[in-house]
């Protein structure tokens, strides 16, 4: 199954006041001008920004995507996984790291449809991959 996700809007606003005190700066010192049009770049990209989670028989795939190109892909098959850890991400909100043995770990938060959580338990159960699920976590579970 195919889960999508997109840039957070708050490393969008993190940005913001960022390119305002990078703009004051380019108006007094011309120094900065290339600093403001790198932090301009760097947040119309964060708009672009696209993610995808897909679970299928024996893999788990990750790819990040910056418009239409493709920047990152990561696919893991059962063996590869330590552990998958389920945490709380704010009050409302589930994060799941999957550990892997070598390379980044994939953090899965913000994805639609929202049974991604059930759909990674179900992989982890099927394939004996070890489970750790934190207090916070399983009041989450509770409430949904």
């Amino acid at each position: 199954m195919l889960f999508k996700a997109t840039a957070q809007k708050t490393i969008i606003f993190t940005l913001l006041p960022l390119n305002a005190l990078l703009c004051i700066q380019a108006v007094q010192y011309k120094a900065f001008d290339f600093s403001l049009l790198f932090a301009i770049l760097c947040s119309f990209l964060s708009l672009c920004l696209r993610y995808e989670f897909q679970i299928e028989k024996d893999t788990l795939t990750y790819r990040t995507y910056i418009l239409w190109f493709k920047v990152y892909a990561k696919t893991v098959k059962p063996m590869d996984i330590k552990r998958i850890v389920f945490k709380r991400l704010s009050w409302k909100t589930k994060l799941a790291v999957v550990k892997v043995e070598n390379g980044w770990n994939m953090r899965i938060a913000l994805f639609n449809p929202p049974n991604v959580f059930k759909e990674l338990e179900t992989f982890a159960h099927e394939y004996d991959v070890d489970i750790q699920k934190t207090s916070d976590y399983k009041i989450l579970e509770k409430m949904s």
